[in-house]
């Protein structure tokens, strides 16, 4: 999957950016005999609600169990009301809405009116009563954490999938729409999220060139109703995972989940970008905003599984960075097709840097080819690391059903859902869209770093293993 690499050289000024998201001054108590409240400031730069969409911070919450050797963590699931703003310190910000999903795992938080800007709330949420009931909880000697993972909500609604040039189609396996001899009749159009969709050679299915089915797929199966298309809306985290939040998840799970879903052992991570270490009883990343890279798939997975989210499918990615856009020949995330006015770069200090001063406050719909932001305002699509999603392409993949992460991981660390596909070796199930960046000082390539949005070279290799242009983000239905 190398391919050819980028050469980057650092004369101008930069500024970075990544996840800002502060969680501080962590307050709970009992509120009556069954009641349980947790107090917190939460803030965040950059945030905004407009005609297309907005993003939001999804909040979850985990509390000590040390009584319980296999899990001295536990998830605390939230009631359905009862949450409040206490505090507006952004005078200009609106109030934030809560939104509680149906399995109570966390909530979103985003402002409940049109805006641009910083956010800044004292908020109070109600635990949900269950945790009462939890034979560890021990309100003497629990201590409680607060999580955030800034999030950007895809809305419902068609999209096209593909890519525009036909010949770029064939020979990068795109998907298309078969003109009736398994050829590109032209682009597929994704109109509903419950309709199963049929894949091969009959005009109008569902179908692409393969060439190697282990990379590119088996051109097989029905995707069923319930595989999740991007029709339906979603929140995508607005990051790649950092290497900060994974420390994070590292210090909450059990020190015998640890051990298996620690990803620092290689004796090349810190060669190449990696920044977590263990010290002092403690895991801490030097580069708490640089994304995650050495991040295997049943390593994602753990995660995902633990803060409350689930992979997303190639399907997703597509609609994530094209939104309701008719493709353009070989487009990038941005939707453009070239790369001249690109200033997202990884530097020589291995940081995900923007050039010249750049700020993310400036993003706008007109300079995304500049920031390397979708159509929906999700960063980093391509250009830093690889984005692993389900595939559609071998029947494992095609089995996922979309579940979400419960908060708990089995006893060595991995993740419970049985529709997610596991293994950190080529098993089945899972590929690589978007491109990746390896190392410095090598030549640009067709998708490394940045790769086209309908290319899937990749999509269907299940390359699970560790490396250091592999990464993650993860995804949230939508009410």
């Amino acid at each position: 999957m190398r391919q050819h690499l980028i050469l980057t050289c650092l004369l101008a000024s930069l500024s970075t950016a990544a996840s800002d998201l502060s969680i501080e001054g962590i307050e709970w108590q009992r509120d009556g005999k069954n009641y349980y409240r947790v107090r917190f400031n939460i803030s965040w730069n950059n945030s905004w609600r407009n005609e297309k969409n907005y993003d939001a911070a999804w909040i979850f919450v985990k509390y000590t169990a040390p009584a319980y050797a296999a899990a001295p963590y536990r998830h605390a699931k939230l009631s359905a009301t009862g949450h409040r703003l206490l505090q507006n310190l952004q005078s200009s910000c609106p109030d934030p809405v809560f939104e509680v999903p149906a399995d109570a795992v966390g909530v979103f938080i985003y402002p409940s009116a049109k805006y641009r800007g910083p956010v800044k709330w004292v908020i109070e949420l109600s635990l949900d009563t269950t945790v009462l009931n939890d034979r560890n909880f021990n309100p003497g000697s629990q201590l409680l954490s607060v999580y955030g993972i800034e999030m950007v909500r895809i809305p419902q609604g068609p999209f096209t999938a593909g890519e525009a040039d036909t010949a770029a189609a064939w020979r990068n396996y795109s998907i298309f729409a078969s003109d009736g001899n398994g050829r590109p009749g032209g682009l597929f159009r994704i109109d509903s999220e419950t309709a199963t969709i049929a894949v091969g050679k009959e005009k109008g299915q569902l179908y692409y060139n393969a060439q190697v089915p282990l990379y590119h797929g088996d051109q097989k199966g029905v995707i069923p109703a319930e595989f999740p298309k991007g029709f339906q809306a979603f929140y995508i985290m607005k990051y790649e995972t950092t290497q900060g939040q994974y420390a994070d998840f590292l210090n909450c799970i059990s020190s015998t989940a640890s051990n298996a879903r620690a990803n620092f052992g290689g004796k090349d991570y810190y060669n190449f970008r990696g920044s977590i270490a263990f010290e002092n009883g403690k895991y801490h990343a030097r580069s708490r905003n640089r994304p995650c890279n050495y991040f295997s798939w049943d390593d994602a997975c753990a995660y995902a599984d633990w803060a409350g989210l689930r992979p997303m499918t190639e399907l997703e990615f597509e609609k994530a960075c094209r939104g309701p856009n008719t493709p353009i020949p070989r487009e990038y995330p941005w939707n453009s097709n070239n790369k001249d006015k690109l200033l997202r770069v990884v530097n020589n200090n291995d940081e995900l840097v923007w050039l010249n001063d750049l700020k993310e406050s400036d993003l706008s719909d007109s300079n995304r080819d500049q920031f390397g932001a979708s159509y929906y305002w999700v960063m980093d699509l391509a250009g830093s690391l690889w984005e692993r999603c389900v595939t559609i392409g071998d029947s494992t993949g095609r089995a996922f059903r979309g579940t979400h992460g419960d908060g708990m991981l089995a006893y060595y660390g991995s993740a419970t859902n049985e529709d997610w596909p596991k293994g950190s070796t080529e098993t089945a199930g899972f590929g690589f869209k978007g491109g990746g960046y390896y190392e410095h000082q090598m030549q640009y390539g067709t998708f490394n770093p940045h790769g086209p949005i309908g290319y899937r070279n990749f999509a269907s290799w299940p390359g699970g293993a560790r490396t250091n242009a592999y990464g993650s983000r993860f995804v949230r239905n939508g009410n």
